[in-house]
C-alpha cells in the first residue's frame, strides 16, 4: 500500500504538518509513504506519476487566515486538469487540517469539497482538524476532550484509505473542457 502525502503547508518538513508526517512513518511502517512538500515542488508530469502511482491520497495543510496554505492552492490551480482524469477518478483521498484555534473546520470543508469535484474518493471518517486548543484539552484531562479531534484520529484516516483503495467501481464523469479551460471569456 502506497501513500502519497501532499504537504500543503507553507513550512514543508519544518512546521507542524511536517511533524505529523513523521509520526506517521513511524506509527505506520507497512505503509510506503511517499511525501511531496508543495512548497518546493511544482504539478507537472513528475507530480502527476507520483499521484496516478499511489493507492490513495493524505494532504495535509496548515490554517493561513480561514484558508489553506499557499503552496496547496498554487498546486490545485496548476492541477486544474486533474478534474474527472481516469487516473485520479475514485482514487481515495484523506485531508489533515492543523489550527492554532479556529477556522481548520471550513477549510477541511471547503477542500473536501473541491478535492470531490475533481473526482478523487473522501472514504468516511477521511477528514479533520487539529488544533492547538483542541491539543490542550486533550492534555488537560477534561471529560469533554473525547470531543475533540486526536492525533490518533489519524489513524482511522490512514485505515479507510487503506480500505477504499480496495475499491474497484467503475465512476462516471461529466464532460470537462480540456483545451480551453485557460480560456480569456471576459468581453468588456
Amino acid at each position: 500500500m502506497e501513500i502519497l502525502i501532499l504537504n500543503g503547508s507553507i513550512h514543508g518538513p519544518s512546521g507542524n504538518c511536517g511533524l505529523l508526517i513523521q509520526a506517521l512513518k513511524k506509527n505506520h511502517k507497512k505503509i510506503q509513504w511517499n511525501v511531496v512538500h508543495l512548497h518546493k515542488t511544482s504539478f507537472g508530469p513528475g507530480l502527476f506519476k507520483k499521484i496516478t502511482k499511489a493507492d490513495a491520497v493524505l494532504c495535509l495543510t496548515g490554517t493561513y487566515w480561514d484558508s489553506w496554505g499557499s503552496p496547496l492552492q498554487k498546486f490545485l490551480e496548476d492541477a486544474t486538469d486533474l478534474e474527472a482524469r481516469p487516473e485520479i477518478l475514485g482514487k481515495p483521498l484523506g485531508v489533515c487540517v492543523l489550527m492554532h484555534s479556529v477556522g481548520g473546520k471550513s477549510v477541511l470543508s471547503r477542500l473536501q469539497g473541491v478535492f470531490s469535484s475533481m473526482g478523487f474518493l473522501l472514504p468516511p471518517m477521511s477528514g479533520m482538524a487539529y488544533s492547538l486548543s483542541g491539543q490542550v484539552a486533550l492534555n488537560s484531562k477534561n471529560i469533554h476532550a473525547k470531543d475533540f479531534w486526536c492525533l490518533e484520529d489519524l489513524d482511522v484516516i490512514v485505515a479507510n484509505l487503506a480500505m477504499a483503495s480496495q475499491n474497484d467501481t467503475a465512476w462516471q464523469t461529466w464532460p470537462v473542457d480540456r483545451k480551453n479551460f485557460r480560456k480569456k471569456w471576459v468581453k468588456p
